[in-house]
């Protein structure tokens, strides 16, 4: 039996304890160090553990928001359909936890936050682009299938990402 994507999703729609445990728990850490910690206090383990909270938020967020602008864009999905739990808790726990992170430490000083801050900004470069070129009609690059217009997606996202770090040096 193959599980896909959509099986995944409709499993935690299908178990919304789980989605909002996860992301209660995070907001509930973020809060204790907002109380407990201060600027000063910030060193290298607490750096990583603040490093493991905004990672922990931000990638399931990111793949929400990717997977809500793809069906949206691209699949006509209608937004009053989609389970909310599943799509966009994710988004809001990531909003609402990385502010409570960064009313307790400037982002700066978290390892590997710029990284992030890149990959969101590639991604919505890459999607832009790519709705762009699906909207104008290359006959030749889209009578293929939706494997072609994935292999295009991730050739703008290498092709940006190498542009992007020539552009920073």
């Amino acid at each position: 039996m193959n599980m896909t994507l959509q099986d995944i999703i409709n499993w935690f729609g299908n178990h919304p304890k789980l989605i909002l445990n996860y992301f209660i728990g995070f907001i509930i850490v973020s809060l204790l160090g907002l109380l407990f910690f201060k600027p000063q206090h910030f060193k290298n383990p607490l750096k990583y553990f603040y490093s493991i909270i905004v990672y922990g938020v931000a990638i399931p967020g990111l793949l929400s928001v990717v997977l809500l602008i793809y069906g949206f864009f691209f699949l006509r999905l209608n937004l009053l359909n989609v389970d909310v739990l599943s799509y966009f808790t994710p988004i809001i726990g990531c909003i609402i936890t990385l502010i409570i992170v960064n009313k307790t430490i400037p982002m700066r000083l978290i390892p590997g936050f710029k990284n992030l801050t890149g990959l969101f900004v590639m991604i919505l470069i890459t999607f832009f682009i790519t709705y762009m070129i699906q909207k104008m009609f290359f006959g030749v690059i889209f009578i293929g299938s939706f494997i072609h217009l994935l292999l295009l997606f991730l050739g703008l996202l290498i092709i940006l990402k190498l542009a992007w770090n020539r552009f920073v040096k």
